[in-house]
Parts: C-alpha cells; sequence; structure tokens
C-alpha cells in the first residue's frame, strides 16, 4: 500500500470529513469571487456571501483550541463595540471585505505549487548545492528572500534539500536562520504576502507603490544586517553572484509586483483584490510550460491544501470586522485621543507599534489581528506619523514577528525542514539580530517621517 504524506497529514488533523467538505466550498467560491470581481454579479455575490458565512461557522467548529479562543476574543470585541456604537452594518461590511481571502489565498496556493516545479527554481537550488557552506548561507539568504516574495513559505521546499539532513548543527541552524530571514524580509514589500494585504486594505489611500518602495528599502537593510551577523564572507561578490544565479528569475518576481500595483492604481480594486485576479493568469503561464507530470502534482497539491485554509480565512475575516468596526467606531476614537496625540513623538510611536506586534508574536498572538487592531487605532488618532510611514512599522513589526513568533509558519516549516529544535533560533542569540534590525528599521521610518511630515 503506498503511503501518501498529504493524506496522512489530513487524517490527523481533526474531522477530516468536514475539512474535505469545507476544502470542496471554497473550490467553489474561489471562482465564485473571481467572477464577482471582473463583473459584479449581484445574485452570485449575494450566493457566495451565504456560502462564506458558512464556511466560516464552520471553520471554527474544525479549528484547534488556540483558534478556536483567539476567534471567540475578536467575536466578543466585534459583539462590544456593535452594542456600544450600533455598528452591527460596519461588522457585516468588514466580513464582506474580507470575503475576497476566499480567492486571494488559493490564488497564492497555487503559484506556489506551481512554480515548486519550475526548472529555473531547481537550477538554482542545484547552483547553490556547489558552493562552500559559507557561500550557501548567504545565497540562501539571498534566494529564500527573491523566491519567498512570490513563493511564501513555498520557497522552503525549494531550497531546504541544499543541506542534507546529516550535516552538522551549525550548518543546518545557520541555514534554517538565513531562510527564515530571508523570507520574513520578503513581508515587508511582497503584495503576494497577506501582511502587504492587510496593510494596503486599511490605507487605501495610500498608493501601493510607496510602502512597497519603503518595505524594498528596509529588506535591503535587513539583508545587510543578516549578511553581517552571519559572518558571511565577500558580501557584495555573494549578492552578485545570488542575484546572476536568479535572473531567470527575478523578472518574474518583478512582474508579479509590478502588475498587481498598475491594476491597483488603474482600478478600484483594493490590492488584495488585484492579486487574486493577477495571479491566476501568471500561474496559469507557469503551468502551461510545466510536463503534465508536474501540472497533476501542482493541481493536487492545490486542492489538498484548501482542505486546511478554514482557520487562516476565519482570523483575517474576524480581524477585518473587528478593524472596520474599530476604525469608525466613535468610542475608540475618544478613547484613542485621549491616549495619543500629535505631542508624542514619531519614534516612540513606531517603536510602540514594532514592539507591539513582536511582544503579540512571542505569546502566540496571530499578526493579522494585531496589525489590523494598530492600523483602526492609529489611523482613528491624530499623531506625528504619517500614514506611509504607519504602513511601513506595521509591515515592519510582521516581518520581525515571523523572524521569532514561536507558532509562527515560516518559524514552524523552517525548523522542521532543516531538522533544528524551535528554541535555537528564537531564544538565543540569533534573536539578538531581529531586535537589532527591528532598531535600524524604527531609526529609519523615523527619519523618513521626519523628512515627508
Amino acid at each position: 500500500m503506498s503511503f501518501k504524506p498529504a493524506s496522512a497529514a489530513l487524517r490527523r488533523l481533526p474531522r477530516p470529513s468536514l475539512m474535505r467538505a469545507m476544502g470542496w466550498m471554497l473550490l467553489v467560491l474561489w471562482p465564485m469571487e473571481v467572477i464577482r470581481l471582473l463583473f459584479g454579479v449581484p445574485l452570485l455575490a449575494g450566493g457566495a456571501s451565504v456560502l462564506f458565512a458558512v464556511y466560516l461557522a464552520l471553520a471554527i467548529v474544525v479549528a484547534g483550541y488556540g483558534n478556536r479562543l483567539l476567534a471567540g476574543v475578536l467575536l466578543l470585541g466585534i459583539t462590544i463595540l456593535v452594542v456600544l456604537d450600533g455598528a452591527g452594518s460596519l461588522a457585516v461590511q468588514g466580513l464582506s471585505d474580507a470575503m475576497v481571502f476566499a480567492a486571494f489565498l488559493p490564488a497564492v496556493f497555487l503559484l506556489r505549487n506551481v512554480l515548486a516545479g519550475d526548472r529555473r527554481l531547481l537550477a538554482y537550488r542545484q547552483t547553490v548545492e556547489a558552493v562552500d557552506a559559507n557561500q550557501q548561507t548567504g545565497m540562501l539568504l539571498v534566494g529564500s528572500h527573491v523566491l519567498g516574495s512570490a513563493l511564501t513559505v513555498g520557497a522552503l521546499a525549494i531550497l531546504s534539500p541544499v543541506v542534507p539532513p546529516d550535516a552538522e548543527e551549525a550548518r543546518r541552524r545557520a541555514a534554517a536562520l538565513a531562510t527564515i530571514f530571508g523570507i520574513s524580509l520578503s513581508v515587508l514589500w511582497s503584495p503576494v504576502f497577506v501582511a502587504m494585504a492587510v496593510v494596503s486594505e486599511f490605507m487605501p489611500h495610500v498608493p501601493l507603490w510607496k510602502p512597497i518602495l519603503v518595505g524594498l528599502s528596509m529588506a535591503v537593510l535587513g539583508t545587510v544586517t543578516a549578511l553581517v551577523f552571519l559572518g558571511v564572507c565577500n558580501k557584495g561578490r555573494l549578492v552578485v553572484r545570488a542575484v546572476i544565479a536568479l535572473r531567470a528569475i527575478i523578472p518574474w518576481v518583478a512582474l508579479t509586483a509590478v502588475v498587481v500595483v498598475v491594476v491597483r492604481s488603474v482600478t478600484s480594486l483594493s490590492t488584495v483584490e488585484a492579486a487574486s485576479l493577477t495571479l491566476l493568469p501568471l500561474a496559469a503561464a507557469f503551468l502551461l510550460v510545466q510536463p503534465r507530470a508536474n501540472q497533476r502534482v501542482a493541481l493536487k497539491k492545490t486542492r489538498q491544501s484548501l482542505d486546511v485554509l478554514g482557520a487562516e480565512i476565519s482570523i483575517v475575516a474576524l480581524a477585518f470586522a473587528l478593524g472596520t468596526v474599530m476604525r469608525d467606531s466613535p468610542t475608540v476614537q475618544q478613547l484613542v485621543q485621549g491616549l495619543f496625540g500629535p505631542e508624542i513623538a514619531a519614534l516612540f510611536l513606531i517603536a510602540m507599534i514594532v514592539a507591539g506586534m513582536l511582544l503579540a508574536a512571542m505569546i502566540g498572538g496571530h499578526p493579522i489581528v494585531s496589525a489590523s487592531i494598530l492600523l483602526a487605532v492609529f489611523s482613528a488618532a491624530d499623531t506625528a506619523l504619517t500614514d506611509l510611514i504607519l504602513c511601513g512599522a506595521v509591515l515592519l513589526g510582521w516581518a520581525c514577528s515571523a523572524m521569532i513568533a514561536p507558532a509562527g509558519l515560516i518559524v514552524i516549516v523552517a525548523t522542521g525542514m532543516f531538522q533544528i529544535d524551535r528554541r535555537s533560533i528564537i531564544f538565543s542569540r540569533n534573536t539578538l539580530v531581529v531586535l537589532l534590525f527591528a532598531s535600524l528599521g524604527i531609526l529609519a521610518l523615523t527619519a523618513v517621517n521626519a523628512v515627508i511630515a
């Protein structure tokens, strides 16, 4: 009897039959949401809303204890503000806006699974395998950043085989740290990540290219910081070598970001809506040039991944609803105006946002929740922060959180694939580079805020 890891993993999940049913529901919601975005069919939108509400209810039923508790806290917060402010319509609007994630997340997973079999990525992996251990760590950092900006966590599946399972622990730890940092730095600017979608959704008046440009600048700062910390030799030459090795991949990564920005700029679509539509033809283009066997594997893995997206979609939907209610809540506005004012230094506010997200991540909080709350709170306050720097601060906090969050997907997958104890990444001197990068990022954002304020 053949052993299928994906099926076995699904059997270990709670109520697998119900989760498979949810996967099929998401497979129906996905094209319905795409059609709604393209043509705005009212009847279809109504049917999708009903199906999405059922999907969210089932997602909470099958969620683990932690996610169920988090959902309960979010629902309690929404209920309190709805009662105090009569904001029921805002809560419904927030849930309706979050329905687009039923198209966005499946599109991201499809692109990730399609690219995983692309010959250009496999060629890059062979290039990395051929260099010495010190240079390999640096190339993993640069490569995981570039690949992570399109593949997200899927970049680990491409790069982790570079280091043999029986390699010494120090080498495996350095490789894990490099890939964690590389992918997490992509959070700062890539529109494929939920982070940019959430920031843009709460701050739609900020042109998308601006937070992307700020994020790219901080990603460069983070890459330099990590290269120095990892003790990589010939840093400049290594970066050039890595870029040359990635020359067949970088244009596609840039094209993904540019197309999303252009569609976002010339249409009324939000960032997450633009990404939901543009990632599909990009994935299809990659899929069509691959062998049939690769096509079947990519489509099968995408279908299986739909079964386990319920928790993430439900949390982001509830966080969006809470953030929407908070943003226009008179109760929250009165409270915030009493706590924050224009007299408080921008440096302190940026540091508070980043530190708050880091603390929330370390105790198991979801960055979607902390980011939504912080964006809602600070956008309702009259502070010394410009809207662009508020976006940058949240993205910086999200990226740094992704580097050390014990329950974060990037840390969990990376430490598992490189067979490293999670504590050796989080509770060690390695955390110092996160704090150093966060501090440098806070200072950089403060300087930019002073220039543009």
